[in-house]
């Protein structure tokens, strides 16, 4: 028995073997769990600095995208807007030849008729019969207002550079086909355009159709046509791809983690992606580096597990490596806020309760007030009003429905005139993205087309088109308020005599100064308008039969008076008047015109 106790009887020694065994057991857990976790932590932030990267740029070059074919498709709706477009196209050849020299990613403006037959530009050789082109058959089959966005294409012979085409139908008021306008975009230079967001060599960015072929690369390599990505070529029919997503794909011995960004309107997809060779390896030496460091603490621990300055040493050495991976990460902040930073608009974030998070300001687009005051204020403390109110509804919107939502509105910025075009995104379900564009110059120019359109250029009149909407608004609001008003139809006496004797120089300025006289005679409230030829007309608003009568008498006097015209000319001309008052002579526009018409030609004939 005193054997067997002292067989089984375990020294001092014996029992601080197994406690130090139990220790050194303990340690070991911990430092390989710490191990795991400092791992996963690095590789989460590294794989996350990805993400926030691929989805940041996928989002800028989206929105910048959207806006540009915005712009063209605004150039195409203004253009098949115009009066008379469909019907009588030539006389508005100007409009197409204006917009095919403004936008500098348009190749050129076409215009097909309804047998596919191309009208502007004309072809040099032969009329070209562009009816078998995929953009064609959609509008001629489908017979919709939406703007469609063909595949990437080699426009033909002798041309290296490819294009794509956005375009839309145009269709008379019973829904009959008439025909085509379609941009056609130099996909080199509309890749051009986008390459002003800064990419690094890692990243690449490639606009994708909805059916997978790849419409362009940014920046731009040589076009392939029929290329096509995999992961939207390949997803199963019928299922839609959400509008935002992201993910890990293997292509050529490579693995990429990438961001999309979905454009339904325009059948497209804005794909960001990043080679991961670089931090796989980054991630490796980490490994590598955190798991030598972790067996080397394990081994001292081993040996001196009581000795705590030696443990504090190791710890004051895993801490500086901490430090420098995180400056590491921090660089890469830095790096991704130069890439915001170049950018010319103004970037601001809100939360949904509508305070500004932070802002990155553009070179473009200026602060309204000082950007320490700008920064955590509610929006409605730092924008108009109007604008406030505006903001808050697209933050509901787009973050209760997940969709962007884009308003423009107009400043005035030091005594000018300044139009703006904001659009948001969502960042999360707390937090959306506010991207703020100057589109003064485009207005300018959109205001400037209208006016022609609306304006006699001769005489600077209002035309027929504007004269029509006047006489409507007359009678519109004097029959809302009961007050009358009465209409002057103007005919030049042997006008076609100027022209035949002085020639048309002289006929043209002899209408010229006409339209200077009617004007001096009538209020600044009525309006005069150049209908045709010699024809003239004014609404005298708020008067009676006398007060017309009175004017009428004015205008006899001041258009009888000689005029002075070139090389020495002095002519005299008499003007026919016809007089008709609302709503006396006429309940509509078109019984008004006929009586005043009809009046007019009574003291034609009477003064014959």
């Amino acid at each position: 028995m005193a054997i067997l106790r002292s067989k089984w009887h375990c020294p001092l020694i014996c029992k601080l073997w197994l406690f130090t065994t139990l220790i050194i057991g303990l340690t070991l857990l911990v430092i390989y769990h710490n191990y795991q976790q400092q791992l996963n932590a690095y590789s989460s932030q590294v794989n996350q600095q990805i993400a926030q990267r691929n989805q940041l740029l996928a989002l800028m070059q989206t929105q910048l995208l959207e806006s540009k074919l915005e712009a063209i498709d605004q150039t195409l709706k203004l253009i098949s807007s115009h009066p008379d477009f469909i019907h009588d196209p030539a006389p508005h050849t100007y409009l197409l030849e204006q917009y095919s020299r403004n936008n500098p990613e348009m190749q050129a403006l076409l215009h097909i008729s309804a047998d596919g037959l191309l009208r502007f530009p004309v072809h040099q050789r032969r009329q070209l019969n562009l009816s078998g082109r995929d953009y064609f058959i959609v509008h001629q089959s489908a017979k919709t207002n939406q703007v469609y966005t063909s595949k990437p294409m080699l426009p033909g012979r002798g041309h290296d550079d490819p294009v794509m085409v956005i375009s839309r139908g145009l269709y008379d008021a019973n829904d009959q086909f008439q025909g085509v306008i379609a941009a056609v975009i130099d996909i080199k230079t509309f890749s051009m355009a986008l390459s002003g967001i800064s990419i690094n060599a890692q990243l690449f960015s490639s606009i994708v159709h909805e059916e997978g072929e790849i419409v362009f690369q940014v920046p731009f390599r040589n076009f392939k046509p029929g290329q096509t990505l995999d992961y939207v070529k390949d997803r199963p029919e019928n299922t839609k791809m959400p509008l935002t997503g992201e993910g890990i794909y293997h292509h050529h011995n490579s693995d990429y983690q990438f961001a999309y960004q979905t454009l339904p309107k325009w059948r497209l997809h804005v794909f960001v992606g990043e080679n991961r060779s670089v931090v796989d390896e980054l991630i490796a030496n980490y490994r590598f580096s955190h798991l030598r460091n972790s067996a080397l603490t394990a081994l001292s621990l081993i040996l001196l597990i009581l000795t705590s300055a030696w443990l504090i040493g190791r710890r004051l050495e895993m801490n500086a490596q901490l430090i420098e991976n995180k400056a590491a990460l921090q660089q890469s902040y830095q790096r991704n806020q130069a890439i915001i930073k170049a950018i010319p608009d103004l970037l601001f974030t809100i939360d949904r309760s509508g305070r500004i998070i932070d802002f990155e300001q553009g070179d473009s687009v200026p602060l309204l007030m000082p950007a320490e005051d700008f920064i955590y204020q509610h929006i409605s403390q730092t924008l108009p009003d109007f604008l406030a109110q505006r903001t808050l509804l697209a933050l509901h919107k787009t973050l209760d429905t997940g969709e962007s939502d884009y308003y423009e509105y107009e400043l005035n910025l030091s005594g000018q005139q300044h139009f703006f075009m904001a659009r948001t995104s969502p960042i999360n379900p707390d937090r959306m993205l506010v991207v703020v564009i100057d589109i003064t110059e485009r207005k300018k120019s959109e205001n400037a087309l209208q006016w022609q359109a609306t304006h006699d250029s001769l005489t600077q009149l209002p035309n027929r088109v504007l004269f029509y909407d006047r006489l409507n608004q007359a009678i519109a609001e004097s029959t809302r308020y009961k007050q009358p008003f009465c209409l002057l139809y103007i005919d030049l006496n042997d006008f076609k005599k100027v022209n035949d004797t002085y020639g048309h120089l002289n006929g043209d300025l002899l209408l010229i100064l006409v339209a200077q006289r009617i004007r001096e005679v009538i209020r600044q409230s009525d309006t005069a308008a150049r209908l045709a030829g010699d024809e003239f007309a004014v609404i005298i608003n708020h008067s009676h039969l006398e007060e017309a009568r009175q004017v009428a008498d004015k205008l006899h006097q001041q258009l009888a008076a000689s005029y002075e015209l070139n090389e020495g000319i002095t002519l005299e001309i008499s003007a026919s008047i016809g007089l008709a008052c609302y709503p006396d002579d006429g309940k509509n526009a078109d019984e008004l015109i006929l009586a005043a018409d009809k009046h007019m030609y009574q003291e034609k004939r009477s003064s014959t």
